[in-house]
C-alpha cells in the first residue's frame, strides 16, 4: 500500500493548477486520453482485482466555481481518474454531449458514457463521441453495457413518463408513470419497477409493477397499501416498502412475509428507502423527534440497528455483503461524517462531500471522494488515507465502473 500510494503522489505531482495533458497517450478533437486508460483497459493487476474510478469537474485557474457566478456556462472540463491516475479529460459542451450536471454521466467497463439533452432530443455519448440519440427529453437513472448494446432507463425530465432502451430504440415506453431508483442486473436480465396512475371506479389509484428483462408484470400489492414507497429486486425476490392502513410505521413485504419498522417513540417517520443488498436490503429512513430536527436511522428486519447522532441525516450509502458504508451531513449543512460498518469519522476540516455518487467500497476499501470548500485540491478517503487529486474543481463520483445504479448481481 505504502508503495504504491508514493507511486500515486509521484504521478500526481507532475499535475497543477487543473489537470494538464501529462503523459499524454492521445488527443483528439479536444479530448484527452491519459496513462489511465491503460489501468482501465487492463483492470486492476495482481494487487488489486478491481479498477476504481474517479469523476470530477475541472474549472479554469482562478474561477470561483463554489459561488458558479456564470450559473454553469463557464467552459469546464470532464475528468477521469483511473485508480487515482488520469484517464480521460473532456469538455464540457452540446459537441461532445457532455454536461456539468453531475448525474449526467457513469463510468461503465472502463468507458465514460454520457447522456445530453437539447431542446428535443436525449443524446448517448460514449467517451466524447455520440452512439446514439432519441426523441424526448429524459433524465438517465439507469445504464448497462452488454457487449455492443447500450441500455438505458429513462424518466421524462416532465416527471411523467419514462422509457427502457436497447441502442436507442424503446423495448418498453410508457406515458405515464414513475420510475423506482433501484436499475440493477441479475442472472435474469435488467430488473427495475415503476408505478403508474390508472382509473378505478373510485378514482385515481395507483398500481405497481416490476420488469425483469424486458418482461412487465404487475405487482400484487396488499388491499390495505396506502402508498409505497420504494421496490426493489434482491436474490430473485421482490421487495416492496408500504405504509399500510391502520399501521403508523412502514412495513416491508417479501411475498406473504411481512415486517414492520420499530419507530422509537415520540417519532415519526417522515421519508424511507431500500438499500439493496443480500440476503434482503436495509430501510433507511429519516425521523423527526424534536420540532425541525430531522435523524437518519437504519432497519434490519424492522430493527433499528443503526440511529445516527441528532440532526444527522444519510446523504449517500452504499453495501459491500453485510457491510453498510454511508456518509451522513447535518441538518446545518456545517458539518460531515463518514459510516464505516458501525465506526464514524470527521469528515476533514475545509472539505465536504458532493455529487451524485461519491463512495465505493472497492476490493473491502471504503472510498469517499472529498471537495475541498477552502480552494484546495479535491482527495479520495481511503479507509482514513487521503489521494489528492490534482485538478480545480469537484468530485462528482466515486465508483467501481460495474454498472450506473445497484451494483447488485446475482
Amino acid at each position: 500500500m505504502k508503495t504504491d500510494l508514493a507511486f500515486l503522489i509521484m504521478t500526481l505531482a507532475a499535475v497543477s493548477c487543473g489537470l494538464q495533458e501529462t503523459g499524454e497517450k492521445k488527443k483528439h478533437d479536444g479530448i484527452w486520453i491519459g496513462p489511465g486508460f491503460s489501468i482501465s483497459e487492463e483492470g486492476g493487476g495482481a494487487s488489486q482485482r478491481t479498477v476504481w474510478y474517479v469523476t470530477g469537474f475541472d474549472y479554469p485557474d482562478e474561477y470561483r466555481w463554489r459561488s458558479d457566478p456564470e450559473c454553469g456556462e463557464v467552459k469546464c472540463s470532464l475528468v477521469v481518474f483511473a485508480n487515482s491516475i488520469p484517464m480521460m479529460k473532456i469538455p464540457i459542451g452540446e459537441e461532445y454531449g457532455t454536461s456539468s450536471d453531475p448525474d449526467m454521466h457513469r463510468v461503465l467497463d472502463g468507458d465514460l458514457y454520457t447522456d445530453y439533452s437539447t431542446d428535443s432530443l436525449t443524446v448517448i455519448s460514449r467517451n466524447g463521441k455520440v452512439l446514439f440519440s432519441y426523441p424526448g427529453r429524459e433524465m438517465i437513472k439507469g445504464m448497462a453495457v452488454d457487449g455492443d448494446d447500450v441500455y438505458t432507463l429513462g424518466q421524462s425530465r416532465t416527471g411523467n413518463g419514462f422509457s427502457y432502451r436497447r441502442n436507442g430504440e424503446a423495448v418498453i415506453k410508457r406515458e405515464r408513470g414513475y420510475l423506482f431508483d433501484h436499475f440493477s442486473i441479475g442472472t435474469d436480465g435488467h430488473r427495475f419497477a415503476f408505478s403508474e396512475p390508472v382509473m378505478s371506479a373510485s378514482g385515481q389509484v395507483e398500481r405497481y409493477f416490476a420488469v425483469v428483462d424486458g418482461k412487465v408484470s404487475q405487482i400484487a400489492v396488499r388491499d390495505d397499501v396506502k402508498k409505497v414507497w420504494d421496490v426493489c429486486h434482491q436474490d430473485g425476490r421482490l421487495y416492496y416498502l408500504a405504509s399500510l392502513v391502520g399501521i403508523d410505521s412502514p412495513v416491508l413485504v417479501d411475498g406473504d412475509r411481512m415486517t414492520a419498522m420499530d419507530i422509537p417513540a415520540l417519532s415519526t417517520l417522515q421519508t424511507c428507502r431500500l438499500i439493496p443488498r443480500s440476503p434482503e436490503p436495509y430501510v433507511e429512513g429519516i425521523l423527526n423527534s424534536r420540532g425541525d430536527v430531522y435523524t437518519s436511522g437504519i432497519w434490519e428486519n424492522g430493527k433499528l440497528i443503526q440511529l445516527f447522532a441528532q440532526g444527522m441525516t444519510v446523504s449517500a450509502s452504499c453495501t459491500d455483503g453485510d457491510g453498510l458504508f454511508a456518509v451522513l451531513t447535518s441538518n446545518d449543512r456545517k458539518r460531515s461524517v463518514i459510516y464505516r460498518c458501525g465506526e464514524t469519522f470527521n469528515v476533514p476540516e475545509g472539505y465536504s462531500v458532493m455529487g451524485a455518487c461519491p463512495l465505493a467500497v472497492v476490493d473491502g476499501i471504503l472510498q469517499v471522494g472529498l471537495s475541498s470548500s477552502s480552494g484546495d485540491s479535491p482527495m479520495v478517503w481511503r479507509d482514513g488515507e487521503t489521494v489528492p487529486l490534482k485538478f480545480d474543481g469537484y468530485i462528482a463520483s466515486v465508483t467501481t465502473g460495474q454498472s450506473s445504479q445497484d451494483t447488485v448481481r446475482d
